[in-house]
């Protein structure tokens, strides 16, 4: 990144330095234990709304640095589109966004039926 930074600067007579202000590994996520999740949540919320993404999504999220200390899964729980209310599916980090907060029960029952499921099939 460095080379690429300074080279890009020197290219327009120019001078850069590249600065690390904080740095998160990746998001990776542990794939026995995502398919096993996805089953339980298809459970409460039927095939067609689960999407599984294997290995990881996110590429700088704080949640990583929990998947290299214990096996995990970061979700992503859909709150609203465009096509339900204008108001929803702006970016997630955008000063616009507002969230379709009626997923909140699913979302909490997703996480209970979840815990619960893996304790009793992984005592």
């Amino acid at each position: 990144m460095n080379e690429i930074v300074t080279s890009t600067a020197k290219m327009f007579r120019g001078e850069a330095e590249l600065i690390e202000l904080s740095s998160v590994p990746p998001l990776a996520n542990n794939n026995n234990l995502a398919h096993e999740i996805t089953d339980y949540v298809k459970d409460l919320v039927g095939e067609k709304s689960v999407v599984l993404f294997e290995s990881g999504g996110m590429g700088s999220e704080d949640f990583a640095s929990y998947s290299y200390e214990v096996p995990s899964v970061y979700m992503m729980l859909g709150a609203g589109s465009k096509a339900e209310n204008d108001l929803f599916g702006e970016p997630m980090h955008s000063a616009k966004v507002v969230f379709n907060e009626e997923i909140l029960p699913t979302g909490a029952a997703i996480h209970a039926y979840s815990a619960i499921m893996w304790l009793k099939n992984n005592k």
